[in-house]
């Protein structure tokens, strides 16, 4: 399939530093996102083709609507020869795939066909004339808590549709590198910035790297005082392998920067298509140094029609035990520290020794120079949430020249003092503690719901308020959560996304006043109290 390929010379707005780079290739039907558009032919039909794909949901799925994407999965899969791995998580899908070239497009229109108003808006992007010894054996799809092991699962998550962060293609990416007052923030682990990551040119962005051993530790870098002076009042630009852990970070910073007085950018960006696109667009390799760590049978990519021995002289990473210039994991070394354990470089002449004697002594060179991320702290994102929450609303009632309440003839719902109990009001009267629990969790009940949910998320103890004279249920109870933490993030949920028990919107607030006596306790059981008499 004949490219769209233009050669052309990078201007003095591409490096103010005033250097002038020779002449780029540059192919700009890599650059562009497939979402939105007819999935390309394939380029070649010798060897494989590579699906990278990702796809959040918001609102997210129900558990019924999770277990009938998996089915079309696998259905889909099998009906094309589509092998690989993937996680399924109640807020979307990532996958990495292998399949025949057809295979691979009849795989992804089925997923537009069976969800168009979610799979039209996701970017595939495919990889044709992959080595076919690099075809996954099988496909195993993994039902997980996150896409990305930020520890920002459920509730915790900064609302992607709240995302000021903007999508920039992989050219006009390339451009922001060139201007200053701009940072660009690699948000992948330290073992894979080590072998490769973009070196913006001298006058352009400044590059930073958290130094993260896995992506938890992201936030608390982000929260840290002396990153946050450094994004104020910058550009903020950031980049990973295939784009996805970039909504998150995004999101994240985004969710900071509207809840803190003192962080304020020039705005966020983040490549479509990540670093794979990047390189597709820019196949002399563009601003990009070294090698892209990558996850599947692969290993690693570089950029296509970039000298091997250019490559080598580019990559900065060494082995672990010689020091000798290496870049490839393979291996499964990994830190030999207990609480790090993260992969590490081990080359051909070391790896006996590695397997052997030098096992638990391998270092990682986070290990080696003693950084760590580990004990600072995180940021406070329950607390934030329901800060622009309630600023959200105080907004809508200025525009609309009265207060809320004026308005709805409802009650404003009460700053109560935070506690380990809640309180939640307006349930039917035919209800159960599981009905309660998987609203509190934003779980809609139903066919295909859980049987049950963690009390992190759900809640433990439910006591049914009743009437002190008549025994009678009136549709409140109480319930318990086993951290003050737990209940801030269930109110704070609540208070965005009021929870659905039958056709009632359910209303949440901490209950102080049960937490501080006991003597306001409820009727404990699965079903509220049903009195033989009136009194009784």
């Amino acid at each position: 399939r004949p490219e769209a390929v233009l050669l052309r010379a990078r201007s003095s707005r591409f490096s103010r530093g005033g250097s002038m780079s020779p002449s780029e290739k540059v192919v700009e039907t890599g650059a562009r996102s497939v979402a939105h558009k007819p999935l390309p032919p394939p380029a070649t039909l010798d060897g494989i083709t590579q699906i990278l794909f990702y796809q959040y949901v918001e609102p997210v799925w129900s558990a019924r609507r999770q277990k009938q994407a998996l089915a079309e999965f696998h259905r889909l899969a099998a009906e094309h020869d589509v092998t690989g791995r993937g996680r399924i998580a109640l807020e979307g899908v990532n996958c990495t795939l292998t399949a025949p070239p057809w295979g691979a497009r009849r795989f992804c229109q089925g997923l537009r066909d069976f969800d168009p108003g979610l799979f039209n808006d996701t970017d595939f992007k495919l990889t044709d004339g992959v080595d076919p010894s690099t075809k996954f054996k099988a496909l195993t799809l993994k039902s997980t808590l996150e896409l990305v092991a930020y520890g920002l699962g459920g509730e915790r998550a900064p609302l992607l549709k709240q995302n000021t962060a903007k999508h920039v293609e992989a050219d006009e990416y390339h451009k922001m590198l060139g201007e200053n007052d701009t940072v660009v923030i690699d948000v992948r682990n330290h073992y894979e910035t080590t072998i490769g990551r973009i070196e913006p040119p001298k006058g352009g962005a400044e590059f930073l790297d958290p130094m993260m051993r896995n992506s938890r530790e992201f936030p608390k870098w982000l929260n840290a005082p002396e990153t946050k002076a450094k994004l104020k009042g910058k550009k903020v630009m950031m980049y990973c392998t295939g784009g996805i852990r970039c909504e998150r970070a995004t999101a994240l910073l985004s969710q900071m920067e509207r809840a803190e007085d003192e962080l304020e950018t020039q705005g966020i960006f983040h490549v479509r298509g990540g670093i794979d696109r990047y390189l597709k667009t820019f196949p002399e390799g563009g601003y990009w140094k070294g090698r892209n760590y990558l996850f599947d049978l692969r290993g690693e990519q570089k950029a296509e029609e970039k000298d091997e021995k250019e490559v080598e002289s580019e990559t900065k990473s060494v082995c672990c035990v010689c020091k000798y210039p290496y870049a490839l994991y393979k291996g499964k070394h990994v830190c030999g520290d207990k609480e790090c354990k993260v992969p590490v470089l081990v080359c051909d002449r070391c790896r006996a020794r590695a397997d052997g004697e030098l096992k638990s002594a391998l270092r990682c060179p986070l290990c080696e120079t003693g950084v760590s991320l580990r004990d600072l702290p995180l940021p406070d994102l329950v607390a934030q949430k329901r800060k622009l929450a309630l600023d959200g609303n105080r907004e809508r009632t200025s525009r609309s020249g009265g207060s809320a309440d004026d308005r709805s003839g409802k009650k404003p719902r009460r700053e109560m003092e935070p506690s380990r109990w809640v309180h939640v009001a307006r349930l039917p009267l035919a209800v159960t503690a599981r009905d309660v629990r998987l609203a509190l969790a934003g779980i809609e009940r139903g066919k295909g719901a859980p049987a049950s949910v963690s009390k992190h998320a759900g809640g433990d103890a439910v006591e049914w308020i009743a009437d002190k004279n008549t025994g009678f249920f009136y549709g409140s109870c109480y319930v318990e959560f086993p951290s003050l933490e737990d209940a801030r993030t269930c109110v704070a949920r609540c208070a965005e996304a009021p929870p659905r028990v039958g056709k009632k919107s359910a209303r949440v607030n901490f209950a102080p006043a049960r937490a501080k006596d006991a003597s306001r306790a409820g009727h404990a059981g699965d079903r509220p109290p049903v009195p033989i008499a009136p009194g009784a």
